[in-house]
């Protein structure tokens, strides 16, 4: 589960790099390294690795879509509808709930 630190552009500070590294700031290519130690209890990846570089650019993505809890949310289907306000099944529409 992500938190809503993870929209902050990298490099930031990370709690659990704090706590397990002493880090006040961390990377995102040190990000998944680290995941990749401590929550997933596994081998890091050799640092000049294509899987290394592959999964932080796939995160790198993933950031970029991330949207913080609690963040306004605006809904692309009506803004390009001029009469979603008067629309009696936006409720039912998908895109009413897209994110």
């Amino acid at each position: 589960m992500l938190n809503n630190d993870f929209a902050k552009p990298y490099p930031h500070y990370v709690q659990m790099a704090k706590e397990v590294a002493g880090m006040d700031s961390i990377t995102l290519e040190g990000m998944v390294q680290l995941c990749m130690i401590r929550p997933m209890q596994s081998k890091p990846f050799a640092w000049d690795s294509r899987q290394l570089a592959a999964l932080t650019a796939y995160t790198g993505v993933l950031q970029k879509k991330f949207i913080p809890v609690g963040a306004a949310v605006s809904n692309p289907c009506a803004a390009r509808n001029p009469c979603a306000s008067k629309n009696p099944c936006g409720m039912r529409n998908p895109c009413a709930t897209y994110r």
